[in-house]
């Protein structure tokens, strides 16, 4: 589960690495908003579906998003908190 969402992080990375040169500021925004409302989006849709990780798709898209939107940048830092605390939280049981 973990290297599915480290491989899309870096994919999303790649991308813009290799976009940003080409790219004026104001296309690199409207770049990030089509990626990160479409990452959100797909992660909506396979979270209906049992057997996909939906979950993955929303992290990433609130993480392409945190750069541009308060609201995002909010939500992305509440569920990364909330990913620690459980982290924390199993640890200490094993």
């Amino acid at each position: 589960m973990r290297s599915i969402g480290r491989a899309l992080v870096s994919a999303v990375r790649w991308v813009g690495r290799h976009t940003r040169n080409r790219l004026g500021p104001r296309g690199r925004v409207i770049f990030d908003w089509v990626v990160g409302l479409t990452l959100i989006a797909i992660g909506l849709v396979m979270g209906l579906i049992p057997v996909l990780q939906g979950w993955v798709f929303v992290l990433a898209g609130l993480a392409v998003l945190s750069k541009h939107s308060r609201f995002a940048r909010r939500w992305f830092e509440k569920i990364k908190q909330a990913g620690r605390g459980a982290r924390d939280r199993l640890r200490r049981k094993g």
